[in-house]
């Protein structure tokens, strides 16, 4: 596998990754969304964030199954799309990805280290604080649990208690297979699908900032320029971003790094 010698080399074999996959949504009459550190760069700057090593979009829980169906049959080449289910006997988290398996972010053998398009799931939420934070504790325990099948656990990225407690709980994993926690996660994420619901959120982001977003925020997009070409962002955008990051358009390094530059 080859190695982007730069992020700015980096960023153009996302891009092209993006438009791969815009392409195929396109053809499929398949939403989508810029999410995350994407959708801020494009909005702020229709640039990628500089240090920014991979792409984030959304899906909504309604269209998954049409996406993921219509990304294994239209991907070529070095392109592949991934579920968590895919990475076993190991876990890395809950996010389905489409792969460059052609690249390598890090000169270290990491279980996920390609160039990725994250693909982020919108669930449905109930009303109710109490009912929220419920759901979301326990998909946060859920993928505590799931640490237990990485191939390692790199106790330095946890401090004190925190460090205590992904031990225990990674111990207490043990006693789940990989499957079982994947099925748990899953019903978890989709235990409101079938009910109207005034709320959605980003279902398998549950180590991230969540948010609680009106049900209607995804049902307008407008196309919004990053780099050379336009992509969908929710039309309320602004709304959206600032649940998340409040003040989104002062720029400030956020989240992992996976690329290792070379010095």
């Amino acid at each position: 596998m080859k190695k982007a010698k730069s992020i700015e080399e980096l960023h153009g074999i996302l891009y092209d990754m993006l438009l791969e996959v815009d392409r195929i949504c396109k053809e499929n009459n398949i939403r989508y969304f810029l999410a995350f550190g994407t959708e801020i760069g494009a909005v702020r700057d229709h640039a990628f964030i500089p240090w920014d090593d991979d792409i984030d979009i959304k899906v909504m829980r309604e269209d998954y199954e049409n996406f993921k169906a219509a990304m294994k049959a239209n991907l070529k080449g070095p392109l592949k799309f991934t579920e968590p289910v895919d990475l076993r006997p190991y876990f890395f988290d809950f996010v389905p990805r489409v792969i460059n398996t052609e690249y390598t972010l890090s000169d270290s053998e990491m279980l996920q280290g390609h160039p990725a398009v994250d693909v982020f799931l919108v669930d449905h939420v109930p009303a109710g604080r109490v009912f929220q934070k419920g759901m979301y504790l326990k998909l946060k325990l859920i993928h505590a649990l799931s640490i237990s099948k990485r191939q390692w656990i790199d106790y330095k990225d946890y401090h004190g208690l925190q460090k205590a407690g992904i031990f225990l709980l990674s111990s207490v994993g043990k006693l789940f297979s990989l499957d079982t926690l994947i099925r748990m996660y899953d019903r978890q994420q989709r235990k409101y699908e079938k009910v109207t619901t005034p709320y959605r959120f980003t279902s398998n982001f549950a180590f991230g900032i969540q948010a609680m977003y009106d049900f209607d925020i995804y049902e307008k997009s407008i196309d919004v320029v990053l780099e050379r070409d336009s992509f969908p962002c929710p039309e309320r955008y602004d709304e959206e971003l600032r649940l998340v990051y409040g003040d989104y358009m002062t720029p400030r390094k956020m989240g992992i790094v996976h690329y290792e530059e070379k010095e």
